[in-house]
């Protein structure tokens, strides 16, 4: 079965009360949730069952703390399926107000409906959820809405920022960010910065373009950083070469979803006071 994935979730057989789902929900986010998220064993849960159906799966992430730390991602074994239910979850809503990513404060609401997977027993006696891909007998829709102040969003830019330019032998001592959309799916950053050294002061541009394009892949061109002083310049030259190579780079959206889900359009919106990204499902 091509794209299908087996999520552990414990001992066979398959739950048969709401508190149990609630309580193996958790412990697979506890268990299986990457190294730098932080509160998952503290996320509300509230399930309903119908049968071998979720009737409803309401998971409540507000508190979670995630960072930025990728390197260790979380791997599905393959098991022998000995047996298997058919089973669907009607509704699910995950929301967040807010979860911190990377300490900045991201509110989160995600509601789909008809998630089909399958209680699957393995040769062994334990159990597994089966997810499969979407159909378009068996569509999945829904929404998604995320959203982040931009305060909070110059805040934590900030405080990378500096923390790389104080490696270098430069503080930094005013930024200024400036987001635009440049369409539904792009937006154009612009950040002005002052640095000093010793007595030496200088200015600090960089600017680029991110934009979602219709097979929803992320890409950043245009990546510019210039220093209005020769020598500050030159010290932006390790900075300028990396910030190059991450603009080759491309991320594609549609295959960091899980099997079953799949993104029809992608907005993103620059306003006054946050910046907000809106998906449909299905």
């Amino acid at each position: 079965m091509t794209d299908v994935r087996h999520v552990p979730f414990g001992p066979a057989p398959r739950p048969t009360s709401d508190a149990e789902i609630a309580t193996r929900v958790r412990e697979l986010l506890v268990t299986t949730g990457p190294p730098d998220v932080r509160g998952l064993d503290q996320v509300d849960i509230t399930a309903h069952l119908d049968g071998a159906d979720i009737a409803s799966l309401v998971v409540d992430a507000t508190g979670v703390a995630v960072g930025v730390d990728r390197s260790h991602p979380v791997r599905l074994g393959s098991v022998e399926v000995a047996h298997r239910e058919p089973a669907v979850v009607r509704t699910f809503e995950l929301a967040a107000h807010p979860v911190f990513v990377a300490d900045v404060p991201v509110d989160v609401d995600i509601a789909a409906n008809n998630l089909h997977f399958a209680w699957a027993t393995t040769s062994d006696d334990q159990l597994v959820i089966e997810i499969r891909p979407a159909s378009d007998d068996e569509p999945v829709v829904g929404s998604a809405k995320i959203s982040a102040p931009r305060k909070d969003i110059e805040s934590a830019a900030r405080t990378a920022l500096g923390d790389a330019l104080r490696a270098k032998g430069l503080k930094l001592t005013a930024l200024d960010i400036e987001l635009e959309n440049r369409g539904p799916r792009a937006l154009s950053l612009r950040a002005s910065a002052k640095v000093q050294k010793s007595v030496m002061r200088a200015a600090v541009t960089a600017t680029a373009t991110a934009s979602i394009d219709d097979a929803l892949v992320l890409s950043i061109s245009d990546t510019r950083l210039v220093g209005s002083n020769p020598l500050v310049d030159g010290l932006l030259a390790p900075f300028r070469s990396r910030i190059a190579a991450q603009g080759e780079r491309t991320v594609d959206l549609a295959a960091l979803l899980p099997p079953g889900v799949s993104v029809s359009d992608v907005s993103v919106v620059a306003g006054a006071e946050s910046v907000v990204v809106s998906v449909t499902l299905g």
